[in-house]
């Protein structure tokens, strides 16, 4: 092993050193902004084998590195990659970490980074990757690696997101394995697919990280937290073994191993971690969000994650004193001064970020005056842990305002705004016609000012969507913008949203967060309550009956009272109904995925109906179907 400060490593790892620099063909494009690539008091330790590419954080013992070979994020030089995101992707080689012989990680394979503990009977895996497909290879090369043809004996999910459990069924005998999560997990699935905002949750996804993008030079680079985000098979198994309450421990000797099992609100509210007393060894899940600044806010959409209860999550693991430390996402931390160091900074970004929003707001600063205000302390910004490579100070701190004090700005005008599309063609107006913004916009571009081009293209595309040369432009603009972005979050929108608006987006690689075999695990109320969110306000405005569906194969009855445009929920219901629908769950899972035609459902007998049967497909008719592919930018 060689030890080797950071500085001289990142430089050998990633071949940056005339990047940094910033040579011929970067200086168009990266001139004035600070290509250094920081010199951080932290040590890494370059793996056996590693042909000087692969690291981790801390000291020299009871680690190993071993190599598998490829890389899935983009890791070459170009003049329309950031130097430092460059220098991200090259972290990013496939491979496994052996902790003590018994305690792995499988890193680079998507953006979660499986930890796999060898037990005497059995593995226990801790977030699978997000697709089924990815998770096989994880096995089949962890196996190939270490020789362990063990079966598996438990499988933890830290949290809801699909990439912390989507690619379970990728593990062979997980069906027949324990499944531990938080005692919320399913609710929280159900609320981020059919049943809450799943579609918009899903499309956004697609822009915020790059999955519409093709791995090149002006496409997607990496997902931030690793190498990408592509969910090629969604699958769920249910968890049976459940960490229950808030602050919930549940401590466990699984195929030998002790663990401990802790619920830790922080990036999400149904957070879990897992402790290994044996070996000091804390698996922190996503309570520290990888080798990036957090998602303190994340820009595709999600409930306010106060920091004023994730950096007290953190401290619940600096209690621990652990002497290693994997996660999630990001590769190992060894020693426990290291490990210490890492949570520390880490906590402190976050409650930083937090109370100087809270002290700006104080005094009056806005969202708009908050993204230009708060800005780490150099000891912070320099910390390997704190990149802008997926979370952003620039945009935690704006959403801090609104999960604080909500949308309003103070202005009264902002109350009832001139809507945009009718403000867009007063502007475009009031400088003389759509010739001579464009000229305006056009000079912005020539001249570098591609976030003023951008702004002034918006308005000229408002009056006419089918004018494809504002169109062109702006998208033109936000490419250039992406290329010198080192978030990739950013990065991925810009570009995403300049193919929308060229018309070169390729909507087959979009995410499905409502495939049948997630939805097959939802509870039968789950899956009636969700059609609520379907109702069509307008055509409902005059209806009032309650239809009821009885699960014949699992002996329950759900119902939903249309009332006046609003669809209320009963549960266990008891009561009279207009209709009654008849059938199984899969039957009903058939229908609300399009896979079984109603009618020939009812003429084979597979649906029986009691009372008013016309009110069936009354019912039905007065659901809308989520938007196919909606317009983000192109409004």
């Amino acid at each position: 092993m060689k030890k080797t400060s950071i500085a001289l490593s990142v430089l050998l790892a990633s071949g940056l050193a005339n990047l940094a620099l910033a040579g011929d063909n970067h200086s168009h494009r990266f001139e004035g902004i600070d290509l250094t690539i920081p010199t951080l008091s932290h040590d890494y330790y370059l793996g056996e084998n590693s042909g000087a590419t692969h690291y981790w954080h801390g000291e020299n013992q009871d680690m190993k590195w071993t190599p598998t070979g490829g890389n899935d994020a983009y890791d070459a030089k170009s003049d329309k990659v950031h130097p430092q995101l460059t220098a991200h992707s090259q972290k990013m080689n496939k491979g496994v970490f052996a902790y003590k012989e018994k305690y792995f990680q499988v890193y680079g394979y998507g953006l979660t980074s499986p930890m796999i503990v060898d037990g005497n009977n059995g593995l226990i895996i801790l977030d699978p990757v997000e697709s089924v497909d990815k998770m096989r290879d994880v096995m089949a090369d962890f196996r190939k690696v270490t020789g362990n043809n063990k079966p598996v004996a438990a499988v933890m999910y830290s949290h809801w997101h699909p990439d912390h459990y989507a690619g379970v069924r990728g593990i062979e005998g997980a069906e027949d394995a324990l499944i531990i999560a938080h005692d919320t997990f399913m609710t929280n699935v159900v609320k981020g697919s059919m049943g809450g905002t799943g579609p918009a949750l899903g499309f956004r996804v697609d822009y915020s990280l790059g999955t519409l993008l093709s791995v090149e030079e002006d496409g997607r680079i990496n997902g931030g937290l690793g190498p990408d985000f592509e969910i090629r098979e969604h699958s769920l198994i249910a968890p049976n073994t459940l960490v229950e309450g808030l602050n919930g421990v549940l401590e466990m000797n699984i195929a030998g191993v002790k663990v401990e099992f802790k619920h830790v609100p922080s990036e999400a509210s149904d957070e879990i971690t897992a402790y290994f007393p044996e070996a000091n060894l804390l698996f922190g899940s996503e309570v520290i969000q990888g080798e990036s600044f957090p998602n303190l806010h994340t820009i595709r959409g999600t409930k306010y994650r106060d920091p004023s209860i994730w950096f007290p999550g953190v401290d619940v693991l600096r209690e621990y004193q652990a002497e290693a430390m994997m996660l999630s996402h990001g590769r190992p931390v060894v020693g426990a001064k290291h490990v210490d160091n890492t949570l520390t900074a880490y906590r402190d970004a976050i409650q930083f970020t937090y109370d100087q929003s809270i002290k700006a707001i104080n005094n009056g600063s806005t969202q708009e005056d908050l993204i230009r205000e708060i800005k780490l302390p150099k000891h912070l910004e320099s910390h390997p842990w704190l990149g802008d490579f997926y979370g952003s100070i620039r945009h935690a701190a704006k959403q801090i305002f609104v999960g604080e004090m909500g949308w309003f700005d103070g202005d009264p005008t902002t109350l009832n705004a001139t809507y945009s599309v009718e403000a867009s063609k007063r502007y475009v107006e009031m400088v003389g016609g759509k010739a001579k913004m464009m000229t305006y916009a056009t000079m912005a571009c020539d001249t570098g000012d591609y976030q003023w081009c951008a702004e002034l293209t918006t308005h000229i595309i408002r009056v006419d969507f089918n004018d494809m040369q504002p169109r062109l432009l702006k998208a033109k603009a936000l490419r250039e913008l992406g290329y010198r972005e080192t978030n990739n979050n950013w990065r991925n929108w810009y570009l995403t949203s300049a193919k929308e608006l060229d018309g070169t987006i390729d909507y087959s690689k979009k995410i499905n967060l409502q495939a049948p075999d997630l939805m097959a695990e939802f509870e039968p109320s789950q899956l009636v309550n969700a059609l609520r969110f379907s109702l069509n306000a307008e055509r409902s405005a005059d209806q009032h009956f309650t239809i009821a569906f009885n699960f014949t194969d699992t002996n329950e009855a759900h119902a939903l009272e249309v009332r006046r445009s609003v669809a209320q929920f009963h549960k266990n219901f008891s009561g009279e109904a207009k209709a009654t629908v008849n059938l199984t769950k899969a039957v009903f899972l058939g229908l609300l995925v399009n896979k079984i035609d109603f009618a020939k459902a009812v003429k084979e007998g597979f649906i029986t109906l009691d009372g008013d049967a016309a009110t069936v497909p009354a019912f039905f008719a007065l659901l809308d179907k989520p938007a196919e592919n909606p317009k983000i930018t192109l409004r």
